[in-house]
């Protein structure tokens, strides 16, 4: 059944006009603060926990990214509801992490880890698998390094998160898919700048978006 929505999502999906931007982030300072943090006996956010923290900020600074294409209208949502790929016997699903925008990235992944949990027991809700306004899908841990993810309709944009890499100079790829029905390109590439700058400086402005709390 799961896989048979998977195929009907992924029809919806192809009948966009999708393109995709592509950029590298130095995480290099995001895994120094991670450090510390362990160090000092806290707990820790993963990696992932950062970027779909970090998209959230930008998706509240690029509107016309958090969108989806709904019976030939452009829309906005009015929340930072971000979906979570996450990988299930049968198939994937992407439930939503809600209102990303007003939360540090600890109780982003606290949220993160209970939505794995209870897509292991197939108990995830309808409404936070319909409630998404955008979607991450990181397949970093399987060593992949870049990769175009499909875009998970009638949301407008994707991120495909890539692995870590390099020596001294940490690096990860990431990957923008749009529907340019909603999204120019220039659009996209300023949310992805933004974005990659919140994950290499974190955000001064913020102070809970490296989670000291």
């Amino acid at each position: 059944m799961l896989r048979r929505a998977m195929i009907r999502a992924s029809v919806r999906s192809a009948a966009a006009p999708y393109f995709s931007l592509r950029r590298g982030a130095n995480v290099t300072k995001l895994l120094s603060r991670r450090a510390s943090l362990r160090a000092a006996g806290q707990e820790i956010p993963s990696i992932n926990d950062y970027v779909v923290r970090a998209v959230g900020l930008a998706l509240r600074d690029h509107p016309v990214v958090n969108a989806g294409f709904i019976e030939e209208e452009v829309i906005e949502f009015s929340r930072v509801n971000v979906g979570v790929a996450i990988a299930v016997p049968g198939g994937l699903v992407a439930p939503a992490v809600y209102d990303v925008d007003l939360k540090d990235a600890l109780h982003v992944g606290r949220d993160i880890r209970l939505l794995a949990e209870q897509a292991k027991t197939r108990s995830l809700s309808r409404e936070s698998l319909q409630d998404p306004t955008f979607t991450v899908s990181n397949l970093g841990m399987f060593g992949i390094e870049d990769f175009d993810p499909l875009l998970n309709a009638p949301q407008a944009a994707i991120l495909g998160v890539g692995a870590v890499t390099g020596e001294q100079e940490k690096r990860m790829r990431v990957s923008l898919g749009c529907d340019h029905r909603v999204i120019t390109g220039a659009e996209g590439a300023e949310f992805l700048q933004t974005f990659c700058d919140l994950l290499e400086n974190g955000d001064d402005e913020n102070p809970l978006f490296w989670s000291e709390v």
